[in-house]
């Protein structure tokens, strides 16, 4: 799912009819070429997409609302058209030639690798945990109203906080923080590289074990990290996307026959209700 997220438009995708002849081109605006795309997916650089324009190759607008639920992702694509002041103002969507789908899988490869950047924790104030962790919690949770990916450079300031803060401080407990601000710490760490998931996952898990936090969000983390790491999950809870259909799927599941008797251990309802607002069907009968 953080793919998804990562390449917000780059899978786009949408059924339009579109005329052939004259293509639409924006007046003052510049079209990113894909030497500055695969600049940008290095440094992990985004677009704010909040203001963006969607249109079709004749300049008609096309809404948000028409490009869910549409299969086939693979045979479209978009350009992106950029103002003087390097915002993005336009997308025009169409249909993918060869050389854009060999730029799609280029793009997503660099995506994929892992940037690894030990965090150098900075001063801290550990008589001021509570405001700290409950700016770090709307600053994750308020980016990402609506469905909307996140800022990369929030959530690493986010984790520069939190790892500096358990670092100087200790792991916080529900005697000195809220739920809200203890949650706050499993929210920048499931945001954040894996590197640093699975160096911090042990204390985390200790965390979950005193009831500080609950067992069903680590294992959610547990799930991510095994996908990061190219392994199966355990818990089903890792939804990704069929780079083929562009349908939503389960990532590689281990054992789904006895999935839903391990989610229940962790507080998890059945794997079959989850995946539904994926409109995924998961019909696996489950052992006694």
């Amino acid at each position: 799912m953080k793919l998804k997220h990562l390449i917000l438009g780059l899978l786009t995708i949408i059924i339009i009819s579109c005329n052939q002849n004259g293509k639409y081109k924006p007046n003052e605006l510049r079209k990113v070429t894909k030497k500055e795309l695969l600049k940008n997916a290095e440094k992990r650089q985004s677009y704010n997409f909040d203001n963006v324009v969607y249109k079709n190759e004749n300049g008609v607008e096309i809404s948000l609302d028409s490009i869910k639920n549409i299969q086939n992702s693979g045979e479209w694509t978009f350009d992106k058209y950029i103002n003087k002041e390097n915002e993005l103002v336009e997308l025009i969507l169409r249909k993918a030639t060869d050389d854009d789908k060999e730029f799609q899988k280029k793009l997503i490869a660099v995506y994929e690798t892992e940037i690894i950047e030990p965090v150098i924790p900075i001063e801290i104030d550990c008589n001021n945990i509570q405001n700290i962790l409950t700016e770090v919690h709307s600053l994750d949770q308020d980016m990402r109203q609506n469905g909307n990916a996140g800022n990369i450079n929030i959530d690493r300031e986010n984790l520069v906080k939190v790892i500096s803060l358990i670092e100087k401080c200790g792991m916080p407990t529900l005697n000195t923080v809220n739920r809200e601000q203890m949650s706050a710490i499993w929210l920048v760490f499931q945001h954040a590289d894996n590197y640093h998931r699975k160096k911090y996952l042990s204390q985390l898990k200790k965390s979950a074990e005193n009831g500080d936090l609950s067992k069903s969000k680590m294992a959610l983390m547990e799930d991510r990290i095994l996908m990061y790491d190219n392994k199966q999950q355990i818990y089903g809870s890792q939804i990704t996307e069929d780079r083929e259909s562009g349908a939503w799927m389960i990532y590689d599941l281990e054992n789904p026959e006895t999935v839903d008797k391990r989610r229940k251990k962790v507080g998890l309802g059945s794997l079959k209700e989850y995946v539904k607002q994926w409109d995924i069907e998961f019909n696996v009968e489950q052992a006694e």
